[in-house]
């Protein structure tokens, strides 16, 4: 399965981040999965990129030419696309995807998450995307989703677009199990 991960590019998270996203890396490449991803050298993508690259997984990195300016590249992908922009990153990876992962991050993650969200809801893929919940970070993201579709700003039915999972395995024993 070939599984788009979302997620930090910085290196100031904690390191506590960086020790649980590098084990869902690991447990992609045990289980035979390839990561598709920005292809950033530091922060939580790196981090899974290494945890498949020292377990011998295939790492696909896709990112525009001008990336290399803003974060380091990681070294190690078994596969490289350049792009000229952002959305052309972005629309790649999705198209790609069989799932997705959002680990925890920034600004740019959150907009690859609700991109991909949006486009679950409106129907144009019926891919599964699953938040990796280190340590609690996702959790005041679903507060004020819930409180939206309790409001009626959110449709009920988006809660069932994705799903929120607490360790690597649980991550992908539930993408193993919706993509079949």
């Amino acid at each position: 399965m070939k599984i788009t991960l979302y997620g930090a590019a910085s290196n100031a998270v904690d390191n506590v981040y960086k020790e649980k996203v590098y084990e869902l890396g690991c447990e992609m490449a045990r289980r035979g999965h390839t990561m598709v991803y920005g292809a950033g050298g530091g922060g939580l993508m790196g981090a899974a990129a290494e945890g498949l690259h020292d377990n011998g997984g295939k790492i696909v990195g896709v990112t525009p030419h001008f990336m290399n300016t803003v974060e380091p590249i990681y070294e190690h992908c078994t596969e490289f696309i350049a792009t000229e922009t952002m959305s052309e990153r972005k629309d790649i990876m999705e198209n790609m995807a069989d799932a997705f992962v959002i680990v925890p991050g920034g600004i740019g993650t959150f907009d690859e998450f609700f991109q991909t969200l949006t486009l679950k809801k409106l129907g144009r893929h019926n891919k599964p995307i699953v938040l990796y919940n280190v340590n609690g970070f996702w959790d005041n993201l679903l507060a004020v989703v819930g409180a939206d579709i309790f409001k009626g700003f959110i449709s009920h039915d988006v809660a069932s677009c994705f799903c929120v999972r607490e360790s690597p395995q649980s991550v992908i024993d539930t993408l193993e199990e919706l993509v079949k």
